[in-house]
C-alpha cells in the first residue's frame, strides 16, 4: 500500500514539474513571439505630446506597422529621432535589453528633456517633386506635372483635422513655428512633414524635409481611447 501510495506520489510530482515546465516554456515562447512582431511588423506608441491633436491626443496609442514601402500623402508615419548621438557599447546594450524586457515600451535613448529625442509620430503633407508653400498654418500644394496650387486636404486621399487658428491681419508669421513660409520644390527624396497642431509642432518647419529612409512605419490602428478607435 505504501509503496502504491509513493509510486502515485512520484508520479504526480513529475506530471506537477512537466506542467511548470512547459507553463514556463510556453510563456517564453509567447514573450519572444511578440517581440519578433513588435520588431519587424507592428508595435504601439503612445502619443507623448499634444503635436498631433485633435486626431492623435496626448495619451492616445496606436498600432504601427512597419511593412510600408510607398509613403503616400496624408500618411500618419513614425519617423526616427532626430536626435541620436553616438552611444558607448554598454548604453546600446542596455538600450536593446530594455527594449527587448519591456516589449518595446521603454527606450533608455529618449531624454525628457529633448524632445528630438524621441521617436515622432507626423503627417506627410509633401511629397517628392512637390512645389508646396504654407499660409495661415495651411499648406498648398501644386504636385509634380500640375499647373494649379490645391489645399493639402483637396489633395490627400485622407481626411484629417488640424488644431490652428487663423491669426490676426498684424500677426508676425515668422515669429515662433511658422504659419506661412514662401513656395518650395521638393527634391527626389524629400518629403514635408508636418504635426496637425499646426501652433505646437516639432517638424519640417523647424528641422526641414525628411528622406525616405528616415520613415520607418505609418500609423494603420488608433486603439486607445477605445471609444475613438479608427482604421488608418
Amino acid at each position: 500500500m505504501n509503496r502504491q501510495l509513493f509510486e502515485y506520489s512520484y508520479e504526480l510530482k513529475k506530471q506537477n514539474k512537466r506542467k511548470v515546465f512547459f507553463t514556463i516554456f510556453y510563456l517564453i515562447f509567447i514573450y519572444i513571439f511578440l517581440n519578433l512582431i513588435f520588431s519587424f511588423v507592428i508595435f504601439p506608441v503612445k502619443q507623448s505630446s499634444d503635436s498631433m491633436q485633435p486626431d492623435f491626443p496626448e495619451g492616445s496609442i496606436s498600432f504601427v506597422t512597419k511593412i510600408y514601402k510607398v509613403p503616400k500623402r496624408g500618411d500618419v508615419v513614425f519617423l526616427n529621432r532626430r536626435i541620436n548621438p553616438n552611444h558607448k557599447f554598454y548604453e546600446k546594450i542596455w538600450h536593446n535589453v530594455s527594449l527587448f524586457f519591456t516589449a518595446r515600451q521603454y527606450d533608455s535613448y529618449v531624454d525628457k528633456n529633448f524632445p528630438d529625442t524621441n521617436n515622432q509620430l507626423r503627417r506627410i503633407v509633401g511629397l517628392p517633386g512637390d512645389e508646396i508653400y504654407m499660409k495661415d498654418y495651411v499648406v498648398y500644394v501644386k504636385p509634380a506635372g500640375e499647373k494649379h496650387f490645391l489645399t493639402e486636404f483637396e489633395v490627400s486621399d485622407k481626411p484629417y483635422n488640424l488644431t490652428f487658428i487663423t491669426p490676426p491681419a498684424e500677426w508676425d508669421g515668422s515669429v515662433g513655428v511658422k504659419g506661412s513660409f514662401d513656395p518650395i520644390i521638393l527634391g527626389s527624396d524629400e518629403y514635408y512633414v508636418l504635426g496637425d497642431n499646426r501652433l505646437s509642432s516639432s517638424d519640417s518647419r523647424l528641422w526641414g524635409t525628411v528622406s525616405k529612409q528616415d520613415i520607418k512605419g505609418r500609423i494603420i490602428l488608433r486603439y486607445f481611447p477605445v471609444k475613438t478607435i479608427k482604421l488608418y
